[in-house]
């Protein structure tokens, strides 16, 4: 299981590879909490780290225009990322597929991977339903799949969509040939439910900035650090993830 961290800068780029990260996905959080951030931001990060150290683009919640975002997709790959985030929030499905498979084509001679993203709580804005995300996956031939959150009020990914839902999909997706990533608020309280579903990434920020706060506060290579080695003890058994499963458990919410 691979460790995301959101970062905005090279600064923070490299506080999180600096602990421990695996992937360090940049975004501007002035559009949308989940926006692009701009070309050189992007190239600066991706020249400073080495092949095996990834870094993906997110898009953040597109435009329903498929040739906006194909252009979009394609300079993310011009610029050498690993992976690009396609995320629909107020789209139908049919716009949502059509974008998606133009930014595949815009991918032909790249290396880059395609990430179709939907959100937990997209239903806040009369969206798209982030159970369908596979399906989009599956239809587009994307490389991958996201599941994130974009509200930033103290809710995580839980609080929308419970265990056995978010394990059906990552299970659909991995049987696909999809890489399967989680994101939204995560905190070390949620690693336990986490390495049950066992996604192939975890993405976090808040939880790995100072005080917490994923807005005014910076990745820190500390706390990257500690949450990479609570991961590791829960991926290792050394923490048992399923020792709270059983006949006295709280039932896994649908």
């Amino acid at each position: 299981m691979m460790l995301m961290v959101s970062v905005q800068n090279l600064d923070e780029a490299r506080e999180a590879v600096a602990g421990g990260a695996d992937i360090v996905d940049v975004k501007n959080l002035r559009e949308m909490m989940v926006g692009s951030n701009f070309p050189p931001v992007v190239r600066e990060v991706r020249n400073a780290f080495p092949k095996q150290i990834h870094v993906s683009v997110t898009l953040g919640v597109v435009p329903n225009q498929a040739g906006t975002v194909a252009m979009a997709v394609y300079g993310a790959a011009a610029l050498g990322a690993t992976s690009v985030k396609v995320g629909f929030v107020q789209s139908d499905y049919e716009t949502a597929l059509r974008i998606l498979r133009e930014s595949r084509r815009a991918l032909d001679g790249f290396d880059t991977k395609l990430i179709a993203a939907t959100f937990a709580d997209s239903h806040l804005y009369q969206g798209l339903d982030p159970t369908l995300v596979v399906k989009l996956g599956k239809e587009s031939q994307s490389d991958g799949m996201l599941i994130d959150t974009l509200v930033k009020d103290g809710r995580n990914l839980f609080d929308f969509l419970g265990e056995r839902p978010l394990k059906e999909l990552v299970l659909e997706a991995k049987e696909a040939g999809m890489s399967t990533a989680l994101s939204g608020a995560l905190k070390v309280a949620n690693l336990h439910t986490l390495v049950r579903i066992n996604p192939d990434i975890v993405g976090v920020r808040g939880a790995v900035c100072t005080h917490g706060d994923r807005e005014s506060g910076n990745v820190v290579a500390s706390a990257v650090a500690a949450l990479r080695e609570e991961l590791r003890q829960r991926l290792t058994g050394k923490i048992d993830v399923f020792a709270e499963v059983g006949p006295t458990a709280p039932r896994i919410p649908s």
